[in-house]
């Protein structure tokens, strides 16, 4: 009989199971990597380099024999990083990043000006959302867009300040540049 009251217990794991996970698609480096099993998705992705200029980072897909089919929201991840634990590798998992289908650039008075991919339902209120909001100086009655379509540039005026008022959004299309 041992009294374990007054002990202190200490517990070191040496080495944990590894598992390998296939990433395919639209990444700087497809391939199979293995790795220890208490990676998440987001490490995978990481490993194949992330994904490439054209890769969706919203509709990537986790395929896996233990699990449905999960869809990784890099946005989602970056809003609530606890969604990460819902993206946790099995052996022979596939990470597929798909072709990004709508991607927007915002410019000018807003506080992150990048490249935005939306998915459906999205538009002008989320991306300005997505870039952190206007700038206190925005003039919010003219944003512009310019637009490609059908060999035309067309330049676009919105008012932002009826849009919000009216509860309404401006619908965005592939390759539109907000300033």
């Amino acid at each position: 009989h041992m009294n374990l009251s007054n002990s202190q217990l200490s517990i070191e794991l040496n080495y944990s199971r590894s598992l390998t996970v296939n990433i395919t698609g639209e990444v700087f480096n497809p391939g199979s990597y293995t790795f220890p099993a208490v990676n998440t998705a987001f490490n995978g992705l990481v490993a194949a380099g992330g994904p490439s200029q054209i890769g969706s980072v919203r509709k990537i897909k986790v395929v896996s024999s233990e699990y449905e089919t999960r869809i990784l929201d890099v946005y989602k991840f970056l809003n609530n990083p606890n969604t990460a634990d819902d993206f946790f590798l099995f052996n022979n998992d596939y990470i597929y990043v798909p072709l990004a289908e709508r991607v927007v650039q915002i410019e000018g008075s807003i506080e992150r000006p990048f490249f935005y991919e939306l998915i459906d339902g999205e538009n002008l209120i989320q991306l300005i959302d997505y870039a952190g909001g206007l700038k206190s100086d925005a003039y919010r009655r003219n944003i512009q867009i310019l637009r490609y379509e059908n060999d035309e540039e067309k330049l676009i005026d919105v008012n932002l300040s009826e849009l919000m008022r009216q509860k309404k959004n401006f619908p965005l299309l592939n390759g539109d540049r907000i300033t």
